[in-house]
């Protein structure tokens, strides 16, 4: 009992300072005689329209003209103003502690993404203007009820524009900093009473990049977006209303997945000719006598090999179907996606294309790395909800999904021919050839590290939701939903050793794990299957004491289902599911019209936490994954406000705690510490050595989840000017995230640190509603900061000569420096846009 008291007294001084709230008396503001109120929000959290206030669910809600006054034009800014939210460099939100920390397929991300009740395992919509949406809304905490779908920290929902009941447009054209320019445009065309089309698209195009490249290839993180839409709604007789939406997106940029820029910020590796961990070709920056500029100036790179993000053929088709039989709606809701997306670029950080000697081979450093994803998924939804104005409200549904996706990763050294045609090596990891095999293999990609997979994917689901009103005061909700989920996996890895010091001299030799030894030659191949099933669901209790005051209990129970981590013939790549018991108090307070106080306070209970942590591979040669679980808590406290004080001011803030540990996970070594020196490492659960390093095992418990900054905070002040020829709008915004950690180990080389930046924007509009011209500035102080530590990990370092860690009277490889590459923010950024509608 004694351990948990801390925790339990901190929970209760956050409920008590939410409770605290909701005895604020309403008519704390007096009216003067220019009376208003802010506008009521309707949202559809819970699958029925209704105004946001009311609903009792911590839910941030964003409409687009609310996105165009604070400037939030991509992920990074829904970010931002969302208590509890986070975002990675390889496209994985987390909310409240809740998401994903790993790309390789076989698992599902920890936050559910639709688009209008579509489900989809990308976040890609949060990059669409807000000409396409009309608004986002970000539930947090497990929707495991009525979203479903690996819920756990919550669910995203882009709710599209519809098309018009009149004829009529708009058109928007934009140019900024970075030779930026951008052009958009919708029409909607009615063609009868009950039916009307809408059709839109746009091209964004950055020629210049955000990170300067002084070594020959492109500059990174220039973008090349192109969108497309059609849309149709109808009302078929009185009681159906069908609508359909097909897009396709295409991304030509020089930056990877989820808008994000990377570079390395460390000194290059120079001195160590090949990595002691997992290294399978001579260390690319060996020899190198040009620092790395990304040391001096993140936003500075110089390597020899161009960047490359490309999404090619992101089709999306959704589509609704309601049909009112008076007592409830019967609906459908379904869609299909597919996509290809291609990343890579430059594998050794630097520019030399140039050959050196070693042991008279010539040796090449020149590396690259290719990422190739083809996914493709369908889901069909059929709900049942209630219509009554009685006090039993309801709905029912079933639910089905299937998914294929094949995913490659490619590292490769172009120049390096002896890759091309390596031999086979039987034998345990380790032991000195005695022979090599004759039976060579080509491999004209000259990979040294070739990874494949394949996912078949399916889920089924029965779920209910009823909400009963006692009386105006009181009414509780309960909702049960089932899943099943069913997993059908492949995986291959192909690894390829190169180093003139070895044993094999100058000879490449394939060194992939055999996963089956009994049979003849190198089995580097495996099938893998499994299913999980779960029961979640919610019980809620509301209070409304008043028509201005929602206080709610809530106990939701969510479930992530077990997977795979394909395509590295890990030696745990399957993970059990995943679950957590999570405990919410909630207030929602609306003072005189005029403040909105929204605060929550919750408790997460985690039972298996999916993590992927870079281990050795079963054979020993390289740096792989294990697929594991832990257990862990996050608790914290979140507030949202809104305040008119007079009609022309308009301001909003939120802030979230967020408190995030790791309470059971053992035993594993960290790639950025792997002989535990640094004074906050944990060392448990034994050792072991590979090539002269001391691996010790730690325990996780203690550590932070990853992806999850405890303190957040953003505030945005509008003031709008109303002239005779139209209005006009200053707009100012502040936010500040904490220091994050990216992988679950209590190690500083995975924290990035704090920062805060400020927006600034200028809106005129005319008094017929017929033009808007934007001014803006982003991050007004070009602030640098880090949003998270890339895709690439840290690593160890160690340098030559070493000065040796001795251990038990025995010697060692001592780590002499940690290579890191982090995620950066976009610097700052200026333009105009111009909108014209009609």
């Amino acid at each position: 009992m004694a351990t948990n008291a801390p925790r339990l007294r901190t929970m209760l001084a956050l409920s008590a300072s939410v409770l605290t709230l909701s005895a604020i008396s309403t008519p704390v503001l007096a009216q003067d005689s220019d009376a208003f109120q802010i506008e009521e929000l309707v949202v559809t959290a819970e699958k029925r329209e209704q105004a946001l206030q009311d609903v009792p669910v911590a839910v941030s809600a964003y409409t687009s003209e609310q996105r165009d006054i604070r400037g939030m034009t991509g992920i990074q800014d829904f970010v931002n103003f969302t208590p509890g939210m986070n975002y990675s460099g390889t496209d994985r939100v987390s909310l409240r502690g809740a998401g994903r920390n790993t790309f390789y397929i076989g698992n599902d991300p920890g936050v559910a993404a639709y688009t209008d009740g579509f489900y989809s395992a990308s976040s890609s919509e949060l990059f669409k203007s807000s000409l396409f949406v009309e608004r986002t809304e970000i539930l947090r905490g497990p929707q495991g009820t009525l979203y479903g779908r690996n819920a756990m920290g919550g669910a995203l929902n882009t709710i599209s524009k519809r098309p018009s009941h009149e004829f009529g447009g708009e058109i928007r054209a934009g140019y900024g900093n970075f030779d930026r320019s951008k052009i958009e445009g919708v029409l909607s065309v009615p063609v009868a009473d009950n039916l009307r089309f809408k059709i839109g698209g746009s091209q964004d195009w950055q020629r210049d990049g955000f990170i300067e490249n002084i070594g020959g290839a492109n500059d990174g993180a220039t973008i090349k977006r192109t969108y497309f839409e059609i849309q149709a709604e109808a009302e078929l007789g009185d009681n159906l209303d069908v609508w359909a939406r097909y897009s396709r997106s295409n991304w030509d940029d020089s930056t990877g997945v989820g808008d994000r820029l990377a570079n390395l910020i460390t000194p290059y590796d120079t001195t160590r000719f090949f990595q002691p961990i997992g290294g399978l070709v001579p260390n690319g920056q060996f020899g190198l006598t040009t620092p790395n500029p990304g040391v001096a100036d993140p936003y500075t790179q110089s390597t020899n090999r161009d960047g490359y993000g490309q999404l090619r053929g992101n089709h999306l088709f959704t589509t609704s179907i309601t049909y009112d039989l008076g007592w409830a709606s019967l609906k459908y809701i379904g869609g299909f996606q597919k996509y290809n997306y291609q990343t890579g670029g430059d594998y050794d950080g630097a520019s030399r294309t140039s050959s050196y000697l070693m042991n008279g081979v010539p040796v090449f450093s020149d590396q690259t790395t290719d990422f190739d994803e083809h996914k493709r998924y369908f889901s069909n939804e059929i709900n049942l909800s209630s219509n009554g104005d009685g006090p039993l409200n309801w709905i029912v549904g079933l639910y089905q999904y299937k998914e294929e996706y094949k995913q490659r990763i490619q590292l490769a050294s172009p120049l390096q021919a002896e890759l091309g045609l390596p031999s086979f090596h039987y034998g345990p990891a380790g032991v000195t050839p005695l022979a090599l095999a004759g039976l060579p293999e080509t491999n004209p990609s000259r990979n040294f590290a070739d990874n494949q997979a394949q996912l078949e994917s399916k889920a089924w689901a029965v779920f209910g939701q009823a909400t009963y009103e006692f009386n105006d005061q009181w009414a509780l909700t309960g909702g049960l939903r089932y899943t099943k989920d069913q997993k059908d996996g492949y995986e291959y890895q192909r690894l390829v050793l190169f180093n003139p010091t070895s044993a094999f001299g100058g000879a490449a030799v394939d060194v992939s794990s055999d996963m089956d030894p009994t049979l003849p030659g190198v089995q580097n191949y495996r099938n893998l299957s499994d299913e999980w099933s779960a029961v979640t669901g919610t019980l809620n209790l509301d209070w409304t004491p008043n028509d201005d005051t929602l206080v709610y209990a809530k106990y939701s129970r969510g479930y992530k289902s077990g997977g795979f981590l394909l395509g590295t013939l890990a030696p745990k790549p399957t993970a059990d599911e995943e679950s957590v018991n999570a405990y919410e108090l909630g207030l929602k307070q609306t003072i005189g019209g005029r403040l909105i106080l929204n605060a929550s306070a919750f408790y997460n209970d985690f039972e298996g936490l999916q993590l992927n942590l870079s281990q050795l591979n079963a054979a020993g040669t390289a740096a792989s994954n294990n697929f594991v679980n832990v257990d862990a808590e996050a608790y914290g406290l979140e507030l949202e406000a809104m305040w008119q004080p007079i009609r022309p001011l308009q301001i909003s803030a939120s802030y979230g705690y967020l408190h995030t540990e790791i309470t059971k996970g053992c035993c594993f070594y960290d790639p950025a510490d792997p002989s535990a020196l640094k004074s906050t490492a944990r060392p448990a659960g034994g050792t072991a050595v590979t090539n002269g390093v001391l691996l010790v095992f730690q325990d996780l418990a203690g550590s932070k989840i990853y992806q999850s900054p405890e303190n957040k905070f953003a505030l945005n002040a509008n003031y709008t000017f109303d002239f005779e020829p139209g209005s006009l709008i200053l707009s100012g915004s502040y936010t500040w995230t904490d220091e994050t950690t990216y992988q679950p180990f209590d190690n500083p080389d995975f924290a990035v640190p704090a920062y805060g930046t400020a927006d600034l924007r200028v809106l005129w509009k005319d008094a017929q509603d017929r033009y808007s011209l934007i001014g803006y500035v982003k991050n007004v102080t070009d602030e640098e900061g880090f949003t998270s530590t890339s895709s690439t990990n840290p690593t160890a370092v160690f340098g030559d000569p070493n000065p040796g860690l001795v251990v038990g009277g025995t010697g060692y490889l001592r780590q002499t420096g940690t290579a890191i590459t982090r995620g950066l923010i976009q610097p700052r950024t200026y333009g105009v846009e111009l909108q014209y509608r009609f």
